[in-house]
């Protein structure tokens, strides 16, 4: 059974989303829609804390959550694109 994702566990930094637990990155490409440079980091295998992260629902959250960031400080950026 896999671990639930939150948007709690992920951070931002230098543009990049970060899942906390797995270490995997996401760098969306501000120049492409929907682009990114994705490094998976320990998704999809057991962690020592008995965790287990699903890739796609990782990634349907940090989407999620890179919108609303976007929506609320760059609210062009979406538009432009």
């Amino acid at each position: 059974m896999y671990t639930r994702v939150t948007k709690e566990q992920f951070q931002i930094r230098d543009g990049v989303y970060i899942h906390t637990p797995t270490d995997a990155e996401f760098a969306p490409n501000p120049n492409s829609e929907g682009s990114m440079v994705i490094y998976t980091g320990n998704i999809s295998a057991r962690l020592a804390s008995g965790d287990l992260f699903a890739y796609a629902e990782v990634l349907n959250v940090m989407k999620t959550l890179w919108e609303e960031v976007s929506r609320s400080s760059h609210p062009k950026v979406a538009e432009a694109v």
